[in-house]
């Protein structure tokens, strides 16, 4: 019985992703893929590849623009990262493909996670600028700050400083952190999800993505506003920045949309979705 339970799963599995539509296969693919060769070479020569793909703001000495583009296939090692990301695009993203096309799913993917860079772009910098400023003001020569190959202060750099300044000097690596992940092209991906079924009120998955974004937003708003942390205040702002890139992208294709026919409305169509009964948006060709 067992077995068999065993092989319907993996039947009804192998079945799911044969109907995926071919860019979210591709975006699978090369995710897991990257993933793959992360753990290899750690296992094999003790060295973790998302410090070499991994995404550094514009303030680091790291920062190198083919990153920009890498950061959003780049995952941890640890394998709770890939998967949680991996789950949120296979519950939002397979559906929200099939109304905008494999082409407009890959431009997608790949935009929201530049916008997902910038913002936290934004406040790395901004954090940076800000740490800087107090270090001078103490009267502290940031000139003498010295870093190791994995971020951290050298010890000489805290020769004769007071606590301020240790305490200061202690954020500062911080504000240089790598950006990797795929989270914020989800984002991306659940916020389109969103305008596309909004009338399907009744919706798990919609309700799910409600809950994310309150829980996010409301963990953003503790870091920012009673912890004052800095260290996990880049991915919150990446989040952000990918649910910026998807409204901003949803616009513009509706935009397109609309140029190219006479009108669109929400209705039921089965067949785009794969007997998935929701609103979503037709298009009426003129």
């Amino acid at each position: 019985m067992k077995n068999i339970s065993i092989k319907f799963l993996l039947v009804v599995f192998k079945t799911y992703l044969s109907n995926l539509p071919k860019s979210i296969k591709v975006l699978l693919l090369i995710n897991i893929v990257a993933y793959f060769i992360f753990i290899i070479t750690y296992v094999f020569f003790l060295y973790n590849l998302k410090c070499t793909f991994g995404a550094y703001p514009t303030c680091s000495e790291k920062f190198k623009v083919f990153k920009i583009f890498t950061y959003m296939f780049s995952h941890d090692i640890i394998p709770d990262h890939i998967t949680g990301n991996l789950i949120l695009f296979l519950l939002f993203a397979p559906a929200v493909s099939r109304i905008i096309g494999d082409n407009n799913t890959i431009k997608l993917y790949v935009f929201s996670g530049l916008i997902s860079f910038l913002s936290f772009n934004y406040i790395m910098n901004n954090k940076h600028n800000e740490i800087v400023d107090k270090l001078t003001e103490t009267g502290f020569d940031v000139r003498k700050i010295k870093q190791d190959n994995h971020g951290y202060i050298e010890m000489s750099t805290f020769d004769n400083t007071n606590k301020k300044q240790e305490r200061l000097l202690n954020e500062y690596p911080y504000t240089n952190g790598r950006l990797y992940g795929a989270s914020g092209s989800i984002f991306a991906f659940m916020v389109i999800y969103l305008f596309l079924f909004i009338k399907r009120k009744k919706s798990i998955l919609l309700n799910l993505i409600v809950l994310y974004f309150v829980i996010d937003t409301i963990l953003m708003v503790i870091n920012i506003v009673i912890y004052h942390d800095i260290y996990y205040l880049g991915t919150p702002f990446s989040h952000l920045g990918g649910f910026i890139g998807g409204i901003v992208f949803f616009i513009f294709w509706l935009r397109y949309l609309n140029n190219k026919t006479v009108g669109y409305l929400f209705t039921e169509n089965k067949k785009v979705i794969q007997n998935e009964a929701a609103p979503i948006l037709q298009i009426n060709a003129s």
